[in-house]
């Protein structure tokens, strides 16, 4: 799997034809028949190390459903946070980025990436976690909080959710930690006194430190999203809709092969464990777009996130929802 690091951009092109062997991304021809390599559309994608939530996508890739809709895909991971992301994106480097909705959309406010919102993975699963004596997200003034890195998606959430308990900005101390395996041990190791975590990356052993759940938080969110290059959107939109519908394939083929699914959701770079919690928040009951047949994108979600953007990105104020989103690029359902 190739990385990104700040600064250097690498690219390996990995294919996955029949087999378990390296992971890769493609655009989705849902349907037809399988068209010659020559003729494929490439995309590159590029997401987080471990993004455990985007595991319908190398399912996806596993089963051949990519290739089977005549794309060729190339899949990156991006190390060095949203701003690494931002950069690669409007480069060029990057076409479609996968990740916290708030992040992309705090880009395009920002002016620095273009593009929107075409899909998602998984609705509002973030929680926050205290660490110990902390019952309650009133106790988090003063204190240390563990985010994976400056304006990323859990730190704009969990800047919006604490300022619903009256905690501003400036209440609290940052402390820029990276992947969700790493917050969780600052956590535990007292390093820190509260994080944001997805439930699909929360062990089920640690599920008694939540202090905000995803039902009772005062924020809506998506917390991962499919980001779509504006000059992709332009030039290749079908494309897209191949894409999503080959995505949604792979949830619905999880959703019947819960256990068989692990071994897809480990190329994501996480652990088999964190992969078994994540496979079963994703199939559980709960909300119609996680893992959804079309990974279409909850709008009105967005819509009730850009509230709490404009107190995080001053320059998204005045904004509108067709500045972040793309609606007409899932497939339809059925």
């Amino acid at each position: 799997m190739t990385q990104i690091n700040q600064g250097r951009t690498a690219r390996t092109r990995i294919g996955l034809r029949t087999g378990l062997a390296a992971m890769g991304l493609a655009a989705a021809m849902v349907g037809q028949a399988p068209a010659d390599s020559d003729d494929k559309v490439r995309l590159v994608v590029a997401g987080s190390d471990g993004i455990s939530s985007a595991t319908p996508l190398f399912v996806a890739e596993v089963l051949g459903y990519f290739e089977e809709a005549g794309l060729e895909v190339e899949y990156l991971t991006m190390a060095g946070g949203a701003a690494t992301m931002s950069a690669a994106i409007a480069r060029g480097d990057v076409q479609i980025g996968l990740g916290a909705a708030s992040q992309y959309m705090g880009s395009i406010a920002n002016g620095l990436t273009k593009g929107k919102l075409i899909g998602e993975f998984t609705d509002n699963n973030y929680v926050i976690l205290g660490g110990d004596g902390i019952s309650d997200p009133s106790q988090l003034r003063g204190k240390r909080y563990g985010i994976s890195s400056h304006n990323a998606g859990d730190h704009i959430y969990s800047m919006a959710v604490l300022e619903a308990y009256g905690i501003g900005p400036d209440d609290v101390e940052w402390v820029p930690l990276g992947s969700p395996p790493s917050r969780l041990s600052a956590l535990v190791s007292g390093k820190v006194d509260g994080i944001e975590m997805t439930l699909t990356s929360l062990p089920e052993r640690e599920a008694g430190r939540i202090i905000v759940s995803a039902e009772e938080s005062p924020v809506p969110f998506v917390s991962a999203a499919i980001f779509a290059s504006q000059d992709l959107i332009d030039g290749n939109k079908e494309a897209l809709t191949r894409f999503l519908g080959a995505i949604g394939r792979g949830a619905d083929w999880i959703r019947a092969n819960p256990e068989e699914a692990v071994a897809s959701c480990v190329k994501s770079g996480s652990s088999e464990g964190r992969c078994r919690d994540t496979i079963r928040v994703g199939t559980g009951p709960g909300n119609g777009y996680t893992w959804s047949s079309t990974a279409r994108l909850n709008v009105s979600a967005i819509s009730a996130m850009m509230p709490s953007l404009v107190a995080a990105t001053p320059k998204a104020e005045g904004m509108s929802i067709d500045d972040y989103v793309d609606a007409t690029v899932a497939p339809s359902e059925g």
